[in-house]
């Protein structure tokens, strides 16, 4: 899924495919600005709920902006999108912080598409990318009672802390 970065470059990522818990087979690879519309058609696909849990509101006016940060190659970012046939039916993103070693990690699945592990093979390779471009830490804030990506990160199985302020959970998932 990675290939080994140059001086002042970012990996290149590598498609590959794999099974989902319910056998069927998916196709992991980097986005690119031809997949900006399939990136808004997911957001379309997110329930109000949905998109409450993963933008802390329902009601998101930057989803534009947000489609196209994501299908922008940068050596700042990257983003991997799960595609069943040419649906697209999840992404996981990282994007560096100011502190070395660190980036912030954000996933978004189809509604439809929620408990058939792609969330888990997202983070995962997106986990082996991060790590090949020098990342240690992958850090995200989540709402405490988003049970669903609160799973994906304990079935990762990665060393990590967490920490509860009011409704949302700070968590630091440690690579090495």
């Amino acid at each position: 899924m990675r290939k080994p970065a140059g001086p002042g470059k970012r990996a290149a990522v590598t498609p590959s495919s794999l099974t989902l818990v319910d056998g069927a087979k998916v196709e992991l690879r980097e986005l690119t600005c031809a997949d900006y519309g399939a990136v808004v058609e997911l957001s379309g696909t997110l329930s109000e709920r949905d998109l409450y849990l993963r933008f802390f509101t329902a009601h998101p006016g930057y989803l534009d902006d947000w489609a196209r940060t994501l299908t922008t190659r940068s050596r700042e970012q990257c983003a991997l999108g799960a595609f069943e046939g040419t649906t697209l039916i999840g992404l996981a993103s990282y994007v560096k912080t100011t502190q070395p070693g660190y980036a912030e990690v954000s996933v978004v699945i189809a509604h439809q598409q929620h408990q058939r592990g792609v969330g888990t093979a997202l983070l995962g390779s997106l986990r082996d990318i991060a790590r090949a471009n020098g990342i240690r830490h992958l850090v995200a804030d989540v709402l405490a009672e988003n049970v669903l990506m609160r799973k994906v990160i304990a079935d990762g199985g990665w060393p990590c802390t967490q920490h509860l302020d009011g409704s949302v959970l700070s968590v630091d998932l440690t690579l090495d």
